[in-house]
């Protein structure tokens, strides 16, 4: 521990309120928090009775006792309320506020969390040390001041972090982490109040990484010019290609083996090609990762490919020559196929209706999944295109069975990051199959950690980096380091295989977001605090347990998961029972039915063994294993999931409004109602987790004479084509309620000119997935987001949770990282704690 300092410290007339700021907050909306300072500690000057007496500060993240931080006799002290000096602060503290508290209207406020205090009330006595206070820093919202404070405390290693709390009429903006994170969203920072991480230093170096790779996702946009590359469409190609298609296309193409300098007359290629893109030494395989973000065309962009190298595909099977990639286990039979995998049956039909749309009866096509797929290697040989998923795939791997029979003119991976997890089946079922072209589309190329990269990287078998061990060492490691020059060799890696494209390149209107803030009516209230009560001394007997292992984290976490899930679905529903579904549709109770995620509660196969290897659901964040007592076989298949053979349709009974009351829903339906007034020509995209949510709102919709479609996890291929025309052509269906786990991926909704986003999801990228279905290629109008929260409710915690998320937390790293099971429930603590 650092000595403490004893100042010669006389009594200061200056009152608390002043000293940072707080009392002036509503009188002067310019002063601003910067953010805070942690590992504080301080020496008690003369006893401790003091601290019991100073204000307490009281929001939704706990209770704290506030000091305010002044300048005595040359040191830094904890002031009480009417300014006498209560403890000095450490050296170290000492010389970051020396840095910035000569700086005009820079005040100080420290915050101990007020249970220590009682705890410890029994021991304080004179000299004391005070351990684990924050130091908020207050301001000017001024940017040069700003700037000024981030740039001092650069100098003396200090970093600024999110307050542990802060007074509800006070802004949040903090200097350094808008400079680390530039290339985000400006978004609201109070969001981030409550969220700190404890380690300085770990925080610092995590924002450095973090801002470091999203510059390189940024800048791997390079593409031959113009003038260098030029591109005619194939025949047989009926549709206009934008121009970040046709980069892409040349991209893969001047990577490829054969296409650079091999001419026909309907590859329709003409290039020079520039020596940047001319192969690269040391890469024994030819693909690459297109990484443009949702909505720019790629499955486009990889069909037009194809039929751009039909004529050296179908002649591919006459070449003579063994694959060097893949340890063979027997011949292989050479295909002019090229095999693309997506992760269910809804995106398959997807590509298959973009073959019928863009370039009808050019490619021969054969869809490898289901019952009727075939049995024979003859019909692989034969085609052009053949569309299977991840869940066939690992299954056929499993069997030795014909997808791994074949050496494939080319295979691509839609969302790639779907083998992110080497130990699951479709990871060791992909790296498996045969082939010279291997390609990635996904646009999040680091879903979790930067070790998927890793994953992405054997795949694609780019030596000497498809060695994990070798990727590790050479780029992950100098990047866990955080020195100067840390990124080097992953922006060398990235800008030689991969290519990504914002959507900034299309020009596509402005997209507007707005969250509308409601709160809960007396009687749901009452609801929530019972939940809540319920679930606070859940999470106690959790946190007191002292088994654990493995599987009893694993009870806990399914408990703890289920307590919140009841409080963010009583934020939709309010006092509105849940639908109750046919007896024995699932063998799961009504309630459970209803509060599982579309992704994880889908009777689909290959979602089911997608999820097999995964330890929580990546949209809902459930835990996918549990105990079944009734059976007793230990672990069993992810918990989320219902018996596939057993699932029927839910089908809701006879609901009625008059049975309970929804603030949140009957908003929802009052904006659509008055949009709708105002613009009769605009479209609607509801997005929700819940069913029993759609199911009620598309009562509203219907008592308020608003025709509506609806399309959730149990919809049909046919009826949800049906709906989704509809949607999009008769301008009678202005509504469209979708089930936020499948509607979110893989559909074009560009009718839609308004989103609403029903409840706060635990992983943010789904809700960006399902904006992008209207705000993608294709969208004229501005778009609408509109959020909806319960504020002063979980769903604020949620918010919370998402930003972190979305700026640091994902750049993490497997070595590093920790237990998943204690960093999931970590994450449910804080959400739960700070409701």
């Amino acid at each position: 521990m650092q000595a403490a300092m004893t100042p010669d410290v006389p009594e200061t007339k200056r009152r608390f309120s002043e000293a940072f700021g707080e009392g002036n907050a509503n009188r002067n909306p310019t002063k601003i928090c910067y953010g805070a300072l942690y590992d504080v500690k301080a020496q008690c000057l003369d006893g401790c009775k003091a601290i019991e007496t100073q204000p307490h500060l009281t929001t939704i993240h706990g209770s704290f006792i506030s000091f305010a931080v002044t300048r005595t006799g040359g040191f830094f002290c904890l002031s009480s309320e009417e300014g006498a000096a209560i403890a000095v602060v450490d050296r170290r503290t000492q010389t970051w506020l020396s840095a910035i508290s000569h700086i005009p209207d820079v005040k100080f406020q420290a915050l101990l969390t007020a249970g220590i205090v009682s705890k410890r009330k029994k021991r304080f006595k004179k000299d004391v040390v005070l351990d684990g206070l924050s130091v908020n820093v207050f301001g000017p919202s001024n940017k040069a001041v700003e700037d000024d404070v981030a740039d001092k405390l650069d100098k003396v290693s200090a970093y600024l972090q999110h307050p542990r709390a802060l007074s509800q009429e006070i802004q949040y903006s903090n200097p350094q982490w808008s400079a680390l994170s530039s290339h985000l969203d400006d978004r609201d920072m109070n969001d981030w109040v409550g969220t700190y991480i404890n380690d300085d230093s770990s925080w610092a170096v995590r924002a450095r990484i973090a801002s470091e790779i999203n510059g390189i996702l940024d800048s791997l946009d390079d593409v031959p010019s113009e003038e260098t590359l030029q591109f005619v469409s194939p025949p047989g190609l009926t549709s206009e290609l934008k121009r970040h298609q046709i980069q892409a296309i040349l991209f893969i193409l001047t990577r490829e083996p054969g296409n650079c300098f091999f001419r026909t007359s309907n590859a329709g290629i003409r290039t020079s090609m520039p020596s940047s893109l001319q192969e690269l030494p040391g890469q024994s395989n030819h693909g690459g990762l297109i990484a443009d973000v949702m909505g720019m065309g790629k499955s486009l962009t990889i069909l037009t490919t194809i039929l751009s190298t039909l004529e050296h595909a179908r002649n591919f099977p006459h070449f003579s020559f063994q694959s060097q990639n893949v340890a063979d286990v027997g011949p292989k039979t050479l295909t002019q196929a090229t095999l693309v995998v997506v992760p269910s049956a809804q995106l398959m039909h997807n590509w298959a209706a973009e073959i019928k749309s863009h370039m009808p009866g050019a490619l021969k096509l054969v869809l490898f999944h289901g019952q009727s797929r075939a049995k024979s290697r003859e019909p692989l040989t034969s085609t052009d295109v053949v569309l299977t998923t991840y869940g066939t795939l690992a299954a056929d791997h499993k069997k030795a069975g014909l997808l791994q029979a074949m050496e494939w003119y080319r295979v691509v991976l839609d969302e790639a990051h779907w083998i992110r997890n080497p130990s699951s089946q479709q990871y060791r079922a992909a790296t498996s199959l045969s082939t010279s072209r291997r390609w990635c589309l996904t646009g999040t190329p680091i879903q979790n950690k930067l070790d998927d990269l890793a994953s992405l990287a054997h795949f694609l078998r780019v030596s000497p980096y498809s060695d994990k061990n070798v990727f590790r060492k050479h780029v992950l490691e100098p990047l866990e380091n955080g020195d100067r020059g840390c990124a080097d060799p992953l922006r060398l890696y990235l800008r030689r295989n991969c290519l990504r494209r914002t959507g900034k390149c299309l020009n596509l209107p402005k997209l507007q977001e707005e969250t509308v803030g409601l709160q809960l009516s007396g009687d749901e209230q009452k609801a929530y605090e019972t939940i809540l009560s319920t679930a606070r001394r859940a999470l106690d007997d959790i946190v007191s347990s002292a088994d654990k292992t493995k599987k009893s984290k694993n009870e806990k976490m399914t408990v703890l998961f289920t307590a919140l899930t009841k409080l963010r679905r009583l934020c939709d529903l309010g006092t509105l029972p849940p639908i109750v579904s046919v007896p024995g549709n699932t063998g799961q109770s009504p309630e459970d039915s209803d509060i599982l995620c579309e992704l994880c509660s889908s009777g689909d196969l290959d979602r089911s063994l997608m999820l097999k290897d995964e330890q929580f659901c990546p949209d809902c964040s459930r835990p996918l294993r549990s105990q079944n007592p009734a059976k007793n076989t230990g672990y069993l298949t992810p918990a989320c999931l219902p018996d596939i053979a057993n699932d029927r349709a839910m089908s809701p009974l006879v609901l009625s409004m008059n049975d309970g009351h929804s603030t949140k829903l009957l908003k929802v339906r009052d904006n659509v109602v008055q949009v709708l007034q105002d613009q009769p020509d605009t479209k609607h995209l509801i997005f929700s987790a819940w069913t029993s949510s759609l199911v009620y709102l598309g009562q509203l919709m219907q008592q308020a004479g608003i025709p509506h479609a609806q399309i959730s996890g149990r919809t049909s291929n046919a009826e949800r084509s049906k709906h989704i025309k509809a949607f999009q052509e008769n301008s009678q269906v202005p509504v469209l309620l979708m089930s936020i786990g499948t509607g979110a991926v893989g559909l074009t909704l560009t009718a839609a000119s308004h989103v609403h986003i029903i409840e706060p999801q635990w992983n943010p990228s789904v809700e960006d997935q399902a904006i992008g279905r209207a705000h993608r290629m294709g969208q004229t109008k501005e778009v609408v987001v509109t959020r909806y929260i319960i504020t002063r409710s979980v769903e604020r915690s949620i918010l919370s949770l998402q930003q972190r998320k979305k700026n640091i937390a994902r750049f993490t790293f497997d070595a590093a990282g920790g237990d998943a099971l204690s960093e999931r429930l970590e994450d449910f603590k804080l959400v739960l704690n700070a409701t």
